[in-house]
């Protein structure tokens, strides 16, 4: 008689969010995150599970359910200061922005611009992206609002 044994499980931590479709569906619950990250001391964030090439992600619900959910089709994600990773607050040059969604939703925070081309605007930075979603920093925590649902920035709010 055999015994099967999983190895294929993954030790992950859970990470509070609070996310909303494209179609303005409120989902709370916790992102599954990997327990230690594989370029860096700590584990996983909500930006490097949201930005890999996988494009479903799992979500625990409020309800107990696990949803799997396709990441073309969150419009934001939002993770409260308390639970963010204080690495995340540190890289890039600070630009106040005020992002409209679509669909109407309205972010104003700090985009944190790498200076991948040397030059700092924050059109550079948006235009040269490759990552799915863009870290807007608030005061109270991050939203990471995917890049191809948002309809207008205003810089310098």
């Amino acid at each position: 008689m055999w015994t099967m044994i999983d190895d294929l499980r993954i030790e992950k931590a859970r990470l509070p969010v609070v996310l909303v479709t494209v179609d303005g569906q409120r989902i709370t619950g916790d992102l599954f995150v990997q327990a230690s990250a594989r370029n860096k001391l700590g584990h996983e964030t909500a930006h490097e599970v949201l930005n890999a090439p996988e494009p479903f992600f799992p979500i625990a619900t409020m309800k107990g359910s696990t949803l799997l959910l396709a990441k073309e089709q969150v419009r934001e994600l939002f993770v409260a200061r308390e639970d963010a990773d204080d690495s995340e607050w540190e890289f890039g040059t600070p630009a106040e922005v005020d992002v409209v969604m679509q669909g109407g939703a309205r972010h104003i925070g700090t985009i944190l611009v790498q200076q991948v081309t040397g030059r700092r605007r924050v059109l550079d930075y948006l235009n040269r992206l490759t990552e799915r979603f863009v870290a807007l920093h608030k005061d109270d925590g991050i939203a990471l609002l995917n890049r191809a649902r948002i309809a207008h920035v205003c810089q310098g709010t």
